[in-house]
């Protein structure tokens, strides 16, 4: 069956969320990664000799081969007897499709990011799996971070870093003046996005780990600006930002930046979720572009393009 969207006006903070049950704990993933939920009953699953420990096999869906992760395995959970009326959830992001098999939905509910708990440093250095978690109806649900969890499966998947690639070629002049500002909650991908942006020229760039320590930070600079009669510009050339993040996400960070400040500072989206109907309420925002992950010589491109303009 095809998921049942909740309709949200873009930019407001919220994320629609799929709960599911899985050996008797609550997970959820946002819907915007969800292309459908079909029946696990009926599906053959074949298997693939050398494949990761974490996945089954294969099965074709509409035509076309698609992963099936053992979701339970690679969280490494502990299982009673599968119930047969399991439903499998067809995934895509970072422009790949893959599967996994849930217990049960339970339902789709539509939260604020700003109510969302990101993990503290401690526990998410061992749990890299779960982003956080947030309290619905009275109960805590685990957010799995499903970009990091398909990377380990799949490494072809996340941002790779080839240093050789990217030095051979000449730094493009003024990228060491450019200011970037760079919100992304993922510490994995910050430090690669990091290294690569620095290791092509890009040395002014200042990270937060969410939308809403970058909108702070943002606000301090148009104070700064205005204190100093200077423009704006002297201090930012551009913001870039994931979509998915706790306290604010993406689109409310961009469209704050260009609808409640005003400001005309360049915004690149650079996020797994990036598709069609996505690259829509990117431009409702006001967001100069947009790039999937992990398309880094796409995103360097756009870095050019606007913030060295500005």
């Amino acid at each position: 069956m095809e998921k049942q969207e909740i309709l949200l006006e873009t930019g407001t903070n919220e994320v629609e969320v799929a709960e599911f049950r899985l050996c008797g704990q609550s997970f959820g993933v946002n819907v915007a990664k969800i292309r459908e939920f079909i029946p696990f009953e009926g599906i053959k699953v074949s298997k693939l000799p050398g494949r990761h420990p974490s996945v089954a096999g294969v099965f074709l869906l509409r035509g076309k081969s698609i992963p099936l992760v053992n979701l339970d395995k690679h969280l490494e959970l502990k299982c009673g007897e599968a119930d047969e009326n399991r439903v499998v959830v067809v995934t895509e992001f970072n422009n790949m499709t893959t599967a996994y098999v849930a217990d049960f939905i339970d339902r789709i509910h539509r939260v604020s990011w700003s109510e969302f708990k990101p993990l503290n440093a401690m526990l998410a250095a061992n749990a890299t799996c779960v982003v956080g978690s947030v309290n619905i109806s009275k109960h805590e649900v685990l957010i799995l971070d499903l970009e990091n969890i398909i990377g380990e499966i799949f490494p072809e998947t996340i941002i790779n870093y080839d240093e050789k690639k990217f030095v051979e070629k000449p730094k493009v002049e003024k990228r060491e003046q450019a200011k970037v500002l760079f919100a992304e909650d993922s510490a994995i991908i910050r430090k690669q996005v990091c290294k690569i942006l620095k290791s092509v020229g890009y040395e002014q760039l200042v990270v937060y780990e969410n939308g809403q320590a970058a909108y702070e930070a943002i606000l301090a600079i148009k104070q700064q600006a205005e204190d100093e009669g200077a423009d704006l510009s002297n201090y930012l050339n551009l913001v870039l930002t994931d979509i998915e993040m706790p306290m604010m996400d993406g689109l409310a960070l961009c469209r704050r930046i260009k609808k409640e400040m005003g400001l005309k500072v360049p915004v690149v989206v650079f996020s797994s979720l990036i598709n069609e109907q996505m690259a829509i309420k990117c431009n409702r925002v006001g967001a100069e572009a947009y790039t999937a992950k992990p398309e880094t010589e796409r995103l360097i491109e756009l870095l050019d393009q606007y913030a060295l303009s500005h």
